[in-house]
């Protein structure tokens, strides 16, 4: 059974982001799992590897989405940036630990799981839901716009 059950709550209302975030969640998950369980380094450096894997997949999706939106704030953009950043650096750190004999130890895996259960706290439910808005006023605001180009019939 799940730590966290991906609720609707959760969805921030752009479909590749929301797919994205709940892979996040499923690590959290597994990583609540390992806590209670026999600590397996292999198990470990999957979720390390997906780590990395996941800044620049998710990164890169809303990072590109927010360099294209009109509607977001500039401030707002600024903040999610250098909120990236952080994740980045401290996904770094624990690449980097990963590589030493305190990565087999449960302090480890539990500084990783604190530090992800945060992160989609403070992160995921709020600026990114904040953010996810603006966006789809982006979005609407296109849809509309194409719809008004085309064509219409003289019926």
């Amino acid at each position: 059974m799940a730590f966290i059950k991906w609720q609707d709550e959760f969805l921030v209302g752009i479909p590749k982001v929301d797919e994205q975030h709940r892979k996040l969640l499923e690590t959290i998950n597994d990583l609540h799992l390992l806590l209670h369980t026999r600590v397996s380094p292999e198990k470990l450096k999957d979720i390390v590897f997906f780590l990395n894997e996941y800044v620049v997949e998710h990164f890169g999706t809303e990072e590109a989405l927010m360099k294209a939106s009109t509607a977001l704030p500039e401030k707002l953009r600024e903040r999610h940036f250098r909120e990236h950043r952080f994740f980045v650096d401290k996904i770094q750190e624990f690449t980097g630990t990963l590589e030493t004999e305190s990565a087999n130890k449960k302090g480890y895996l539990l500084d990783i799981f604190e530090f992800l259960g945060h992160w989609f706290a403070d992160h995921i439910l709020k600026i990114d839901k904040e953010t996810a808005a603006y966006l789809r006023q982006d979005r609407e605001l296109r849809n509309k716009n194409e719809e008004e180009s085309l064509p219409h019939g003289n019926g």
